[in-house]
């Protein structure tokens, strides 16, 4: 490569070793300039001649060459300094030997945007959540007692009182006014507590052998 002019052929080379090669590969010095320089020169001879069609379109064909070179180089370059900014953000010390001073600037942007974007979306701490109270338990209903059953005899009612009756059917055993337990069959004759035997009157148990006193 000339050391003052870059051609269309240095550009290209320059192209291949930046596609084969999976670091950046360092510029030649001034490299920016000279190809200013010469998409310059080749815009110059496209003006130059156009009076002459078939050196117009030569021209032309350069500049397009040019242009498509430059897309190039700089989509490898672009995708490997991304890459240098990653591990840079990561801690780690890339070489940033190859690295132009026109690219410093994009290869600082985009460390910075990958910085940002780490601390919004990956470091971001979760904002502490309050415990929920517990529920209080409901208090529990105050019990209702149960009635007791009530096995005292009518006011009217003697204790010694009894009377005569025959049992209709097997009875179970039962205690009666008088504090005796009674355990009575069918046909059975018995004299029991007058206020039990209406009882067993009403629910037709028993029959009555004698009135009641």
């Amino acid at each position: 490569m000339s050391p003052d002019e870059l051609t269309l052929r240095d550009l290209r080379v320059q192209v291949l070793a930046e596609r084969r090669d999976g670091r950046l590969v360092k510029l030649p010095a001034h490299f920016h300039g000279r190809l200013a320089r010469l998409e310059q020169g080749l815009e110059q001879a496209r003006d130059a001649a156009r009076e002459d069609e078939q050196r117009f379109q030569r021209a032309n064909s350069d500049i397009s060459k040019l242009s498509d070179l430059k897309l190039e180089l700089h989509k490898h370059r672009e995708r490997k300094l991304t890459r240098l900014a990653r591990e840079k953000v990561n801690g780690q010390q890339p070489s940033l030997e190859a690295v132009t001073e026109q690219e410093r600037e994009f290869l600082e942007s985009i460390a910075s945007v990958i910085g940002q974007h780490r601390q919004k979306l990956l470091v971001r701490r979760a904002a502490p959540v309050a415990k929920p109270e517990p529920k209080a338990k409901p208090a529990p209903k105050p019990a209702v007692p149960e009635p007791e059953p009530d096995t005292t005899a009518p006011a009217d009612i003697d204790d010694s009182e009894a009377l005569l009756v025959r049992v209709l059917e097997d009875l179970p055993t039962f205690t009666g006014l008088d504090a005796r337990n009674y355990s009575l069959r069918a046909n059975d004759v018995a004299h029991i507590p007058l206020y039990n035997a209406r009882m067993l009157l009403e629910a037709g148990k028993v029959e009555r052998l004698e009135e009641e006193a």
